[in-house]
């Protein structure tokens, strides 16, 4: 019973300490994202347009410019299987943030070379998703919610790893 109850223990706080986000400090310094916005599965036009408006201007609230540039880039994917016909339909609601980065042997011969490595790969350095199921009344509603959800989680990483953009 003593060692069942160790082993409990063990288990819990191993599980406990393990779960940290990866994505702590990677968003450090970013003040502007260029921004793409792929749905999937749906051909409705002024709903996306409605989607790409409503995340830009929750960006735009909080100061992260909307520019052109390639790299670092802000990315929302949204796959749709609407099913008139069952009663569930089904939906995945993903965001990413692509930026550049430099594997870590090119990293320390850039220090023997006394040069800036130009090596550079695209990697994810922020990325969150959902999968949800509602019924095809409440399809969009819920996606809706679920990308608020996603811009929330971002913009709340965000701000911990930019304190100072707060005020």
């Amino acid at each position: 019973m003593k060692n069942k109850n160790i082993l409990i223990f063990l288990i819990f706080f191993s599980i406990v300490f393990c779960q940290k986000s990866w994505f702590k400090g990677n968003l450090k310094g970013i003040d502007d994202l260029s921004f793409e916005l792929n749905i999937k599965g749906v051909n409705d036009d002024v709903w996306k347009q409605r989607v790409y408006s409503y995340v830009k201007l929750k960006l735009l609230e909080n100061d992260i410019q909307i520019l052109e540039t390639l790299i670092p880039k802000l990315v929302i994917d949204i796959n749709i299987l609407d099913s008139r016909v069952e009663k569930v339909s089904s939906f995945f609601v993903q965001i990413s943030v692509y930026g550049y980065s430099v594997s870590e042997s090119e990293y320390y011969k850039s220090f023997s070379d006394l040069e800036i490595s130009k090596n550079l790969m695209t990697s994810i350095i922020f990325s969150h998703s959902i999968i949800g199921q509602t019924n095809s009344s409440k399809l969009y509603k819920d996606i809706e919610k679920n990308i608020d959800k996603t811009v929330a989680l971002f913009l709340n990483q965000w701000y911990k790893d930019n304190p100072s953009k707060q005020f």
